[in-house]
């Protein structure tokens, strides 16, 4: 299943709880979330590091900001961010 596939599973439930003080971590049977009130940008890399571990993938998924582990177990959702441009240039 691609990460585009996992993602699409999320239910209405929990997509309509995205919120840009928020990080969700979706792990294979398993979405958590955790506040990232007024964070920064080294904040948000402080905590995909300490997540995800040191080597993951940014991409976008639905106009937010995603962060894939290496392994491409957990997918972090940032809903901060519309766009790698947007998180880049923070």
């Amino acid at each position: 299943m691609t990460i585009s596939e996992r993602l699409a599973t999320l239910s209405e439930d929990v997509r309509t709880t995205f919120h840009p003080d928020f990080i969700f971590l979706v792990h294979p049977d398993l979405v958590q979330h955790f506040p990232a009130r007024q964070w920064q940008k080294e904040q948000f890399l402080e905590a995909l590091a300490s997540r995800l571990g040191p080597d993951y993938t940014l991409d976008v998924w639905e106009e937010k900001v995603i962060a894939i582990s290496e392994n491409k177990e957990i997918i972090a959702i940032l809903p901060k961010y519309p766009s790698l441009h947007a998180f880049e240039s923070e």
